[in-house]
């Protein structure tokens, strides 16, 4: 068992692999997943920045809120509250494991065969041709961010998918790292610790193809240092 900490959540010390993370499917030891939980105010509490008692409260949360839960350990749980992610003391909030009822299965796989080449091929096209610009998805003059250039590709494909890397994290099937097939989608988080804000797609052999700021699009190598810390999750759509 790891050493508990309750100052940081989603760093490699700290996150406990007893009950509080693996009573959730799709909850990560070193990052964050998608919500699968949500998690009751029992008693009015803090919405801070940080999994501290000394970091800056936003406001005060009531009792009997219910709140998204993004991810959780003994001390902290990270929640969506009033558009904003942030942390609540555990002590004062019930957590719920979500049971979503299956989802049907799609009929145009992104990682099925044929169109997981497809959405490689579309993607590795765009190599010196797309301009980064955060917050813009200007298909006709190919200035995209990191989720508007996924979104152009698998739209290229016939699968409509929406705009930011928050959003497209909700959609398909939540992959194990050692699961990842060509096609799948692969969230990192660059800049705020923890917190999803980059997305690229698998091409498989530790690879994967990514919109990045002075670069454009390239091939990351899954396996570097940087790319294995800034990892999150993947999700076959």
């Amino acid at each position: 068992m790891q050493k508990k900490n309750k100052n940081y959540l989603g760093k490699k010390t700290i996150l406990s692999l007893g009950l509080a993370l693996s009573m959730f499917s799709g909850f990560s030891t070193s990052a964050f997943a998608a919500p699968v939980a949500t998690a009751t105010v029992n008693k009015g509490v803090n919405f801070r920045a940080d999994q501290s008692t000394s970091a800056p409260v936003w406001g005060l949360i009531k009792q009997g809120t219910v709140l998204p839960v993004e991810a959780a350990n003994d001390y902290w749980v990270l929640v969506d509250y009033n558009g904003k992610q942030g942390y609540v003391s555990r002590a004062y909030v019930t957590v719920h494991e979500n049971k979503p009822s299956p989802s049907p299965a799609p009929s145009k796989p992104a990682t099925g065969g044929s169109l997981a080449n497809k959405i490689i091929s579309s993607a590795s096209s765009f190599k010196g041709r797309v301009h980064y610009v955060f917050g813009s998805r200007d298909q006709q003059r190919l200035r995209l961010d990191c989720s508007s250039f996924t979104q152009y590709v698998f739209q290229l494909n016939g699968i409509q998918i929406p705009w930011g890397s928050k959003a497209q994290v909700k959609l398909g099937t939540y992959i194990p790292r050692n699961q990842l097939q060509p096609g799948d989608l692969v969230f990192f988080s660059v800049s705020t610790p923890g917190q999803i804000n980059h997305v690229g797609i698998y091409i498989g052999n530790g690879q994967f193809i990514n919109n990045l700021p002075n670069k454009g699009v390239v091939v990351g190598d899954f396996n570097s240092s940087y790319w294995t810390s800034h990892y999150i999750t993947g999700r076959r759509i």
